[in-house]
């Protein structure tokens, strides 16, 4: 088993740090939204983002944390090319690995808008709905519908494999926790399970809104997070709080990857 290049470590330890932030304050803004009937919005990255730039030193945190999830990014890129966590080539591991690609593709996309955010120390002029704009450009290519159609259903796939995860409590053999306390590790296996279910049923509810875009042929139709956020809230308030508050677990369990992840080439 071989080491990954050091530097690449560092940035995918910092890059899990990094996404760690960004889901705890999303969580805690979304959450602050659900507890109140009026007035605030649900969180999303942008949200996030802002919280972090209004801090000391803000451009510079928010640089970090860039840097942070194009290190995570190139580490995804080569877990799916390289198959640095031994998944296989069968059609379980091309699939796990394919979706290891896209959180790579999507973490790229995140950090490319928290980079140009930094240089403007602003949210304004930002994009707005990436997941609508990037279903855009999908569906100008040729056969564009049916691409979106695939894109959907394999973000809908990822939102499945993360539900079986927290199900089966497939957190796998990468955390390093055997060293911890019995007690420490069952409360931070239990925190993890929660983020990755609620995580997961945000990739649903994306997931869901690309295939009925595609389906529509209507980018609008497509959701981010904020709006994934939003669509639950129509549904239920409590079910948004929920969510929100396993939004900060999830944050929790990238802090938890960022100290006791195992990363190898």
């Amino acid at each position: 088993m071989n080491e990954i290049t050091p530097w690449i470590e560092r940035l995918a330890r910092l890059g899990y740090a990094s996404i760690g932030a960004v889901y705890a304050i999303i969580g805690i803004v979304t959450l602050s939204a659900a507890l109140k009937r009026g007035g605030t919005e649900a969180g999303g990255a942008s949200d996030a983002f802002n919280v972090i730039l209004q801090q000391p030193f803000g451009r510079l945190l928010m640089f970090l944390v860039a840097a942070g999830m194009f290190g995570y990014a190139a580490w995804r890129y080569a877990s799916a090319i390289k198959d640095s966590d031994h998944r296989g080539s069968d059609a379980k591991g091309l699939a796990i690995r394919t979706a290891s690609f896209f959180r790579g593709l999507f973490y790229t996309i995140l950090a490319w808008e928290a980079g140009r955010m930094a240089l403007r120390d602003t949210a304004s002029g930002a994009d707005g709905n990436a997941t609508r704009h990037w279903t855009g450009r999908l569906m100008e290519k040729p056969f564009g519908r049916t691409l979106a159609l695939i894109a959907g259903l394999i973000v809908i796939g990822i939102g499945i494999y993360q539900m079986s995860r927290a199900w089966r409590s497939k957190l796998g053999k990468k955390l390093r926790i055997e060293n911890v306390s019995a007690d420490f590790r069952r409360h931070v296996v239990a925190i993890c399970r929660f983020g990755i279910a609620a995580r997961a049923v945000v990739f649903l509810v994306i997931g869901y809104s690309i295939i009925k875009a595609g389906w529509k042929y209507r980018a609008s139709a497509a959701a981010d997070t904020e709006q994934a956020f939003s669509l639950l809230r129509s549904t239920s308030q409590w079910l948004l709080a929920v969510v929100a508050i396993g939004f900060i677990a999830y944050g929790i369990y990238q802090f938890v990857n960022a100290r006791y992840r195992l990363i190898q080439a």
